[in-house]
């Protein structure tokens, strides 16, 4: 078996990667289940480094594909779509959070300003 610069290199940045969430879940910055998948996408990454052939191969069987670029490349385009809604979601949230805590605040103060006017 031969083996590529990107099968030693990409476990090793993945390794880095890896290092990182840990580092930032030890920090507090992220919870639990960020740090689960990222660790879960980087082992994935790296093991897909590591066995490009044999993987991409069984990929592309299962998926019904021809070819295991194919199957990657589909798969990979999937995955983007599926960040790309829940980041949709994360957005929307914070949106309607922004919102309700406008309007707390918009009430807090006009209620402030009420209250002073009835003691002048």
């Amino acid at each position: 078996m031969e083996i590529r610069i990107f099968q030693w290199l990409v476990p090793a940045l993945a390794l880095l990667f890896l290092m990182s969430h840990l580092l930032r879940y030890y920090r507090g910055r992220i919870d639990l289940r960020e740090t689960v998948g990222g660790i879960l996408l980087w082992l994935g990454v790296s093991v897909l480094a590591i066995f490009p052939d044999t993987i991409s191969n069984a990929f592309a069987q299962v998926l019904g594909f021809k070819s295991n670029t194919n199957a990657i490349l589909f798969f990979a385009v999937g995955l983007l779509f599926y960040f790309q809604y829940r980041l949709y979601h994360i957005q929307v949230r914070q949106r309607r959070q922004l919102t309700q805590l406008t309007r707390a605040l918009a009430l807090q103060e006009f209620l402030k300003e009420e209250e002073n006017k009835v003691q002048e």
